[in-house]
């Protein structure tokens, strides 16, 4: 890709980890006040964890992210949601993201 998007509207914010289940790459979920976890395959994502340390995760709540896939995307607004671990893909119920690049296994969004 000769253009960069990383950087646009980045919001990171910390949340405690609910389990151990949430690494660096895995997109998250609400799970009580203040908290996050793991979103389950199909579940629509607040964000996704982009740095873990001592029980806290750094969550990227907007702004530009590149994730792995084993779906096709097509750029343009599309609903992501988990595709379980550190994986997203398409689904009704998903978050609506604005998809500016795909290949080779890799979709980017805009939160």
């Amino acid at each position: 890709m000769n253009i960069n998007f990383s950087g646009y509207n980045e919001n990171v914010v910390t949340f405690e980890i609910e389990n151990t289940d949430v690494v660096m790459g895995t997109p998250v979920k609400m799970s009580k006040s203040g908290t996050v976890t793991a979103c389950e395959d199909g579940e629509s994502i607040i964000g996704v964890a982009v740095n873990v340390r001592n029980g806290y995760a750094a969550v990227q709540l907007s702004g530009y992210i590149e994730m792995p896939t084993d779906e096709t995307f097509t750029v343009g607004m599309n609903n992501i949601v988990s595709a379980g671990a550190t994986k997203v893909k398409s689904g009704a119920n998903g978050k609506e993201c604005l998809v500016v690049y795909v290949d080779n296994g890799v979709v980017g969004f805009i939160l």
